[in-house]
């Protein structure tokens, strides 16, 4: 008898294993600098239970806040499919051909990182940051990144060392407004926006790149990635949709680009 009951509780916990391990997950990651409220659990549940339906498995999300920790994440293959705002690090998993990508938000295609001055200052073009303080957020960030790119384009040498960073875009404004850096950078349209409001002046602006791509792992079976593909660009054709994309504050999903996206992938240096 006890041997009996012994066995059969093997049987169970092994079954909630199996279970458990054929649940997909969605990793989540919405950016360093910028903050959303609200637990993730309860904001994509929505979009949680249309994927499920979809797929017919449970699909689970998982918060990654780190890029590192995101990165190496799936550079092990440990998520079947990622929503995520940093864009060099989606386009190095996507191309590593570990992951595809299927979408990108909607509003977030023409992503740029804007240089910003004082209305005073004598500083004219990008060109005039050469040997000049300049404030980045998260030298992680890919506005940093972007930033990044275009002055070794330029042939700057080393141009990281000549950055000042901080966690949030909108402290950008401050350091340039209390003169700690010469110029600041900005990938917020609406940070932007407020500085020129207040006199400041935008002097350039990186090429843009697509953030908040949504990926799919290549052990997902074709049949299921064209699913997730047709569903997550068709979200905003129905209430249900348009609900879960309300919930994560997205309008919705455009295909991917992928010569836009190659062309990234190499003017980053990724």
């Amino acid at each position: 008898m006890l041997l009996r009951k012994f066995v059969a509780a093997i049987l169970f916990v092994t079954g909630l294993t199996q279970a458990a391990a054929q649940d997909l997950v969605l990793a989540i990651n919405e950016g360093v600098t910028y903050q959303d409220g609200g637990s993730t659990q309860e904001r994509y549940r929505p979009l949680l239970d249309l994927l499920s339906r979809e797929l017919k498995r449970t699909v689970r999300v998982v918060s990654v806040d780190k890029y590192a920790e995101f990165e190496k994440g799936l550079g092990e293959e440990r998520y079947d499919l990622a929503f995520i705002h940093p864009a060099h690090v989606g386009l190095k998993a996507v191309k590593s051909g570990k992951y595809f990508g299927l979408a990108t938000a909607k509003g977030f295609t023409d992503y740029r990182a804007r240089v910003l001055v004082s209305g005073n200052s004598p500083l004219k073009s990008i060109e005039d940051l050469r040997g000049k303080k300049i404030g980045v957020p998260s030298m992680e960030s890919i506005t940093t990144v972007m930033f990044t790119a275009a002055l070794r384009d330029l042939k700057f040498d080393h141009p990281e060392k000549a950055f000042t960073a901080t966690r949030y875009q909108d402290a950008v404004p401050f350091m340039v407004e209390n003169k700690f850096v010469d110029a600041g950078v900005t990938g917020s349209g609406a940070v932007a926006k407020a500085w020129v409001s207040k006199g400041g002046k935008v002097i350039a602006e990186a090429k843009p790149v697509a953030i908040k791509q949504f990926l799919a792992s290549r052990k997902l079976a074709d049949a299921d990635r064209a699913r997730v593909q047709a569903l997550m660009l068709g979200l905003s054709g129905s209430d249900a949709g348009r609900a879960a994309l309300g919930k994560i504050n997205m309008s919705g999903f455009v295909p991917w680009d992928t010569a836009v996206m190659n062309e990234a992938t190499a003017r980053l240096a990724l």
